[in-house]
């Protein structure tokens, strides 16, 4: 299987791979995306207030994610974790965004996730061994063969 592989077409393969990283990151910054979502509103709905640090709070929307452009807007409560939740400070009687931690079952997914991967990668590691190791034994094999043959003659 090694055999296969000469440092020329090393080359040509690292060089093409190469290549397509740089051309994805180039057309990724060239060619502005096409949103299909609904720009932030900034209205009473998202005051920016930090009331939930002094006064009690109602949770009134479930912890979310982001979108891109509320990251890149630096939107209320998504810089520090890229999630967050929609509360009502009691006191002030204020809806605001705080910043939440990501879910559990997002969580739970991206480690099954990481695991199912872990395993197909094992796998390919144990198969391509697998391989390699019958190819060179059938080699030594012909190798034995033929230096009993030139041994007998």
């Amino acid at each position: 299987m090694l055999d296969l592989i000469t440092r020329r077409r090393l080359l040509v393969f690292l060089f093409a791979i190469f290549f397509v990283i740089l051309s994805v990151l180039f057309f990724g910054r060239a060619i502005p995306s096409i949103s299909r979502r609904t720009p932030l509103k900034l209205e009473i709905e998202q005051p920016v207030s930090e009331c939930y640090l002094t006064e009690s709070i109602d949770v009134i929307g479930i912890c979310e994610k982001c979108t891109s452009y509320q990251r890149r807007s630096k939107a209320n409560g998504c810089l520090p974790t890229g999630y967050r939740e929609l509360v009502l400070c009691t006191k002030s009687n204020i809806k605001t965004n705080r910043s939440c931690q990501m879910p559990v079952y997002i969580q739970k997914q991206h480690f099954w996730l990481f695991e199912v991967m872990m395993i197909i990668v094992g796998l390919i590691a144990i198969f391509s061994a697998q391989s390699r190791q019958k190819i060179l034994d059938k080699q030594m094999v012909e190798k034995i063969k033929k230096q009993i043959g030139e041994s007998d003659e």
